[in-house]
Parts: structure tokens; sequence; C-alpha cells
């Protein structure tokens, strides 16, 4: 699992942010929907379309901001794994969600102190977090995507992505 991943230093609520984020969301054709057990705007159903991905997580002073694309999508309805939005694959559709993305974090931004609009805060950094398939009570995060180490009540086990 790949994502592009980032944290926008904000200075409104976190209310506010989530309105922000659903109604430029929504505007750009996103809908908000349970992807394998994970809240997420999607756009895309597969194939022609290949999917889109981001989730809105605001926090204090900030907003927690994760984008991918599906990395295959076989037919409509059909799809699997991930890609962060670098990369040659899918770049036309990576290109309009990277687009996207910047100005949904400017947005965000717009309420943050002087100096901190539209600027990502800094990349989340490696260790456990909870795991976002929901499958165990922690994954690894390396800095720059999930990787296949998980862990269910101290007791580390294998679960690739």
């Amino acid at each position: 699992m790949s994502r592009y991943v980032s944290e926008v230093a904000t200075g409104v609520s976190a209310a506010q942010a989530g309105q922000v984020a659903s109604d430029y969301l929504t505007s750009e054709g996103f809908t908000y929907a349970d992807e394998r057990g994970e809240m997420v705007w999607r756009k895309g159903i597969g194939a022609v379309a290949i999917p889109q991905f981001v989730t809105v997580t605001p926090r204090e002073g900030a907003v927690h901001v994760e984008a991918w694309v599906s990395g295959v999508a076989l037919v409509p309805g059909v799809y699997g794994g991930e890609q962060d939005l670098s990369g040659f694959y899918g770049w036309a559709i990576k290109s309009q969600l990277k687009k996207r993305v910047a100005e949904l974090e400017r947005r965000l931004g717009a309420g943050a102190p002087a100096g901190a609009v539209a600027q990502p805060v800094q990349q989340t950094p490696a260790g456990w977090y909870d795991d976002p398939q929901g499958r165990h009570q922690s994954r690894y995060w390396d800095g720059s995507c999930w990787t296949e180490n998980c862990a269910d009540d101290g007791v580390a086990v294998v679960d690739p992505v």
C-alpha cells in the first residue's frame, strides 16, 4: 500500500476543516463511501476511470491528508492495490489528483497562521499506527507507505497489504 501523506497547518476548527474538505471534494465529483472498511472520498469506478481516493482527518491545528489511486483497475467496480501520486503508471489520473490535493491543501490551510498557508508541514514519520484496514490493532508505516508488519496485543504478525 502506498499513499501520498501530508499534514497541513490550519487555523480553523476540525468541523470547519471537515466542511471545507466535503464542499470541495463533492464539487470535484467525489463521493464519501466505505471503501474496504475505511471511510474515504472516492472518484471513479475502475477500468475507464482509475479510482482516486482521498482521506481527510482534521486534528488540532492541522489536517492529515492521504491520497492514492487504485493500483489495478480491470473492469468497472473491480480494482485493487494502491499507488501514491508519483510514477508513470496512471500519470494522467495522478496528475489530476495531484492538482485536486494541492487545491484541497490550499483551502484547508487558508485559516492557518501567516507563512503556513497550503504548506504540508511534515510527512507522517515512520512508526506504528492504527491499521487503516482494520484487520489488526496496528500496522507499521515506513514513512512513505504501509508495510506488511502488523501487531495484535503486542504480538507481531505479517499481513500483506
